[in-house]
Order: C-alpha cells, then structure tokens, then sequence
C-alpha cells in the first residue's frame, strides 16, 4: 500500500504544477475571481457574491507573480499540493490506522476534479483545505484549550465561502462525543469575529480607506449577497443536487483544438473510480448506521461514521432546499466527507483482504492516468477524447 500511495502523490504532484500556466487564457470562472483578486490589489471596489478570503488568496499570488495565469494559480496549486499532506494527517486521526492515512492522501492525490481546481484560479480547492482542517482541529482537540483551533479555521472556512456553514454539524458532534461542546459553542463568537474581520479586510482591500465607512461597507456587502442567495441563470454547465453523487454532469472549462488539430480540454470531471465508489460508501454507513440501531439494537452514538454522516448531509442540504442554480463543484465539501466513508469500509476489508484494498487503490491512480490529459488539456485525438466521456452528458451531450 505504501508503493501505491507513493506513485499516487507522484503522480498528483506533478499533475497540479505541471506547466500550471497553461492555457494562457481563462477558463470558466478565472474570468471573474483573479480579477476581482487583482482589483483588491488596486484597491478597486469588488462587488462579488463570496465573502473575500478565497480572493485574497489569489491576490497574493498574483502579487507575486503577476497578472498572469501562473499568478492566478500559484495560490491554488500550492493549497492543492497541501491537501496531499493534510489529507494523510485527516486519514490518519480518523481511522487510527496508517491504511487509513495512506488510503486518503492517495484518494486526494488521484481525484481528478482536485487537480483541476488546483490549476485554475477559483476558490473550491481552498475552501476544500480549510473544510478538512477545520475537521481535523476537532479531531485532534482533547482539551478545553484547542477547540479554539476549530473555532477559527471555521471561521476562515466561511470566509472562503459560506457554504462551508455547514460544518459546524460535525465539527459540532465530534467534540460533543469528546466533552468540549459547551466551549466550542461558547468559542462560535470566535467563528464569527475571524469571518467579519475577513469581510472588513475585503473593504479595506477593495479600496475603502476609513475605517467606520469599511465596517458600513461590511454590512452593505451582506445585504448585497444574501439578495443572490437565490439567484437564478441559465447556464449549460448548471446541474441539480441529485445528479452529484452519480457526476452526470461535469463543467467543461476549456475546449479547443490546436493547430494540429488535437484537442485541448478541460473537464472538471472526477475520478469515477472513486467518485461512484464514495457514494456507494455513503449508502452502506447509511444502511450499518440503521441496522446498528434498529436491527442490532446497538449504540451508535461513537460510532465514526455518524459525524461522517452529518458533515456529508449538512454541507449538501442547503443546496437540496435552496433555488439557486447549482454544479457540481458545490458538492466538494460533502464529497470529502464521502471519501472518508469510503476509507472507513476500506480499513475494514483490510483486516480480512488486504491484497482487494491494494488492488482497488491501484485501480484508482491507474484511472486518474487514464483522465488527466482530459483534466490537463493534454493533447489528445477526437477518438482519445471519445474513450474517456464514459457518459455522453460528459462533454455536453
């Protein structure tokens, strides 16, 4: 298992920083995010639905770089590449099983949508980092003292995007099970206080120079994007909630053919091994969780798939009962849950088959392989191209 993890980084390292500057264009929404990034250097005024941590992001690395492709993505990639890392520590404190650390940073390695949103300059793979830090906080918290630790990575969740709210379900549950749910509930002010100084420094950056006018301007951007909560478009990439377990539709951001005719193409598409793998996980936690309690007649309340459960429904929920339009980017958050469901029931068939984990995380990286040029814009032949659109809605149809 150690090889297979070690080709798995290998291989996602190089596919989030190689030749991370193209293509030398935008694609989807890098036509908004790294210039409102680059307006916050100018201290332009920045009118945009997400609260500004993500963006702030960017315009660091675009300060570093420039107003270039390699700038928009610089700060992406590196919190990409983080992930891996981050994702071993989260397996690891999750199933006390070196399989269990090995499995993760693999999975997150060889998921094929996480290498697109660490090349492009968009918000989702950072909001994806500080979800599982914020996770892993509580689940490395054994005192009163370190649940603050959960409160403020909570609190810069949000400031990515709200949709991280979420989480404080299982954040919540997890040190509820531990005894420190009074100072985490009683520490949410923290939370708070670390996501309104996020939105002022966005004022402050968009180019307001008073400090009471910025703290009107905090409260004018609130009221501003609560009205696009339920905004409502058209748009040929938009999927419902229901479809994102099953990924029957993809985002295409990048299509064209070079001047030999090969195709250039990038398809926030995830790794279908492990995406339709992750759900059939949820479905049997879901199934051992209700067996367990009403067949069994057996505790579940410690049991690790119950807060795994809730973060995979709390994160997923608002867009089930919400009206505006959705992707499938906006699962990420309950996909991580998802995948650690998955490494639950597969620390459990090690201990009986060890050589089937082995083998289905080789299946894994081998699939990654197989669909990275489509997520790279590699270039491939129509037909290549043809072979990995396992389903005709994945290029549209």
């Amino acid at each position: 298992m150690l090889l297979v993890t070690g080709c798995a980084l290998v291989v996602g390292l190089w596919a989030r920083i190689y030749n991370l500057g193209s293509p030398a264009t935008r694609v989807f929404d890098e036509t908004y995010f790294p210039t409102f990034a680059y307006n916050y250097l100018q201290g332009i005024p920045v009118f945009d639905l997400h609260p500004p941590l993500g963006k702030l992001f960017l315009a660091a690395g675009i300060a570093l770089l420039g107003d270039t492709p390699l700038g928009w993505r610089l700060m992406p990639a590196l919190f990409g590449c983080a992930l891996l890392g981050l994702g071993a520590v989260v397996g690891w404190c999750f199933t006390k099983e070196r399989v269990g650390a090995l499995l993760l940073a693999a999975f997150i390695a060889s998921e094929t949508i996480l290498v697109v949103y660490s090349r492009t300059g968009l918000l989702d793979g950072i909001l994806l980092f500080f979800v599982l830090a914020t996770l892993l906080a509580a689940l490395r918290a054994e005192r009163r003292g370190q649940v603050i630790w959960s409160a403020v990575l909570l609190g810069l969740s949000v400031g990515v995007k709200w949709a991280a709210l979420g989480l404080v379900v299982p954040v919540g549950y997890v040190l509820w099970r531990k005894g420190l749910l009074k100072p985490f509930v009683g520490g949410l002010w923290i939370s708070a206080v670390v996501y309104v100084l996020v939105v002022y420094v966005g004022e402050i950056a968009g180019g307001t120079r008073d400090p009471w006018l910025a703290w009107i301007g905090v409260w004018e951007w609130h009221l501003y994007a609560a009205g696009g909560i339920a905004l409502q478009v058209d748009h040929p990439w938009a999927s419902p909630w229901w479809s994102w377990p099953l990924m029957l539709q993809p985002i295409i951001f990048f299509h064209e053919a070079d001047a030999e005719s090969r195709l250039l193409t990038i398809a926030a598409i995830g790794n279908p091994i492990l995406w339709w793998s992750s759900t059939l996980a949820v479905v049997l936690s879901l199934g051992e969780l209700v067996c367990r309690k009403l067949i069994a007649k057996k505790p579940i309340a410690d049991h690790p798939l119950v807060p795994v459960l809730l973060g995979y429904a709390a994160l997923l929920l608002p867009w089930v009962m919400g009206t505006r339009v959705t992707f499938l980017y906006h699962y990420l958050p309950s996909y991580a849950f998802a995948l650690l469901a998955l490494v639950y029931w597969l620390c459990r068939l090690w201990k009986h088959r060890p050589w089937m984990v082995v083998a289905f995380a080789t299946c894994v990286v081998a699939t990654a392989l197989f669909f990275l040029p489509m997520t790279m814009a590699l270039p491939m032949s129509p037909e290549s191209l043809r072979q990995r659109a396992w389903l005709e809605s994945w290029l549209g149809g």
